[in-house]
This record gives structure tokens, C-alpha cells and sequence, in this order.
């Protein structure tokens, strides 16, 4: 049987982003996908970690293509409205945890950790980019940037607790024009 290896890796986000690294068991995954065990490790032969690698590259693409709105020609404004749009979640995204969330907990730590860190690092640097680009002093801009991803991984949590998504959308619309504000 051939396998979409696409559509098998948007099953495994699905198992990953739903159950975290540490509640994501070879039967959850063979539950999802309707591939055997023997199956997913002729797809995988690394089991699991290979698995958690080959989704979290996917999401880095993902992750990536959102920042490079921000550094698109454009305004300030005109830059971090693109890169929120790209923020934006579906339903289905909506009841998953964050890829933060999912590689920084538990043993996803130990193993993926860098990685995220990583994200983190690249995620702050370009939102502080397009804000001193806007003539915002770069102390002021760097704390900006973290209050922002602060504000979107912490409303998405929020949201997902209350199951109530009114919030995100608010952040959403009105975190660009907040952070361009002049005064820190």
C-alpha cells in the first residue's frame, strides 16, 4: 500500500499537537493513521523521535513561512498584519496545542529543546526587526516582541480552556496597531 507521506505527516501533527510528545503512544498514532505498528516504522524507522523530528520540520516550514511576512516589502504595519493573518487558526488548529507547547514539555524537552529555543530566538528577533524599522528604540522593540508571542501563545492556551476564541481574534486584529505605539 502506498502512503501519502503528506497526509500521513498531517496525522502525525494531528497525534502530537493533541496528545503532546509524552501522551503520543505507537497506538494512538496507529489509531489515527490506520497503518500497523510494522508500517509506521517502515515509514519511520526511528519510531517515535523520528516521527516527533519529521513533524516538528513540518511545522517549522510552517512556523517560517509566517515570518517571512515580516520581512516582505511593505510598512511596519503592512508586514505585521501579514505575519498575524498567518496566525490565524482554524477549528481544527484551535483545539491543539502549540507547537511550543508540544516541544518544550516533558521529555520533548531533553530531545527538541534547541529547537524551539531556536524558534524563539528567530521568532523575537524578527518581530523586534520590523518595530525598529518603525523607529521604535531596540530595547523597547525586543521587549515588545516577547510581550507579543507572551500574548499569542497565552491567549491561544486561555482560549482553548474557555473554548471561547472571541479573545484570539481580538488579539489578532488589535496586535499590530499595539505594537507600533510610540511611547514604551
Amino acid at each position: 500500500m502506498a502512503v501519502d507521506r503528506a497526509a500521513l505527516i498531517a496525522q502525525l501533527r494531528r497525534v502530537f499537537h493533541t496528545y503532546g510528545y509524552d501522551g503520543t503512544t505507537l497506538s494512538r498514532i496507529s489509531a489515527e493513521t490506520g497503518l500497523g505498528k510494522g508500517s509506521l516504522y517502515l515509514q519511520f524507522p526511528g519510531g517515535k523521535d523520528e516521527m516527533a523530528a519529521v513533524v516538528l520540520s513540518a511545522e517549522g516550514d510552517y512556523f517560517y513561512h509566517g515570518l517571512q511576512a515580516l520581512q516582505e516589502a511593505g510598512t511596519p504595519l503592512e508586514r505585521l498584519q501579514g505575519f498575524i493573518q498567518r496566525l490565524r487558526l482554524d477549528p481544527a488548529r484551535r483545539q491543539e496545542a502549540s507547537t511550543l507547547d508540544v516541544y518544550t514539555m516533558g521529555e520533548a524537552r531533553e530531545r527538541f529543546g534547541h529547537h524551539m529555543e531556536e524558534a524563539a530566538r528567530r521568532w523575537i528577533l524578527a518581530l523586534q526587526g520590523v518595530l525598529q524599522d518603525a523607529g521604535l528604540a531596540p530595547a523597547c522593540a525586543r521587549q515588545r516582541a516577547v510581550d507579543a508571542i507572551s500574548r499569542i501563545e497565552g491567549t491561544r492556551l486561555l482560549c482553548r480552556c474557555l473554548d471561547d476564541w472571541q479573545m484570539y481574534e481580538q488579539l489578532m486584529d488589535d496586535l499590530p496597531g499595539q505594537l507600533l505605539l510610540p511611547v514604551c
